[in-house]
């Protein structure tokens, strides 16, 4: 039993994920990337999902639609992706691709995160896949618990 919030996984947790937010800003910002590590995500999201729609990427990123929306529009102005409206089923949406110089771009940075990666990790090689595992289903079980939407 935990006596103390400060003590418990839930706030270590938390604590880690801000820190590697921030360390990631500060990873992005010295090695000059053309885009932040929200964007950076998008496009991963973009490239691992051809057909993906802005609902299906908020929902991925768990970010907002609206939020999703100024990432979007910011790549887009970079010249990193296009958005083109699409008939799907009775509806209109934009369909989201990675441009020739989006994808180089990507693949740069995919290339420089993976050598952060190797040589920053201090969990084994052979835990990884079990610690990814054990916090999505922490992340899962909380947003299924307090019916979390990120709209």
């Amino acid at each position: 039993m935990v006596e103390h919030y400060t003590k418990s996984l839930v706030y270590e947790l938390a604590l880690t994920s801000r820190v590697l937010h921030e360390s990631m800003l500060c990873y992005f910002k010295q090695n000059n990337f053309a885009v932040t590590p929200d964007e950076y995500i998008i496009l991963d999201c973009l490239y691992m999902n051809p057909n993906i729609i802005q609902m299906e990427l908020a929902k991925m990123t768990l970010k907002g639609r609206a939020h999703t929306g100024k990432f979007l529009k910011s790549l887009e102005g970079k010249g990193f992706i296009t958005r083109t409206p699409i008939q799907r089923g009775s509806s209109i949406v934009m369909r989201l691709e990675i441009t020739p110089a989006g994808l180089d771009l990507y693949k740069t940075i995919s290339n420089e995160i993976v050598k952060y990666i190797e040589h920053t990790s201090v969990i084994p090689e052979a835990k990884i896949n079990d610690t990814i595992n054990m916090l999505r289903a922490i992340r899962e079980d909380a947003l299924n618990r307090f019916e979390i939407k990120f709209n």
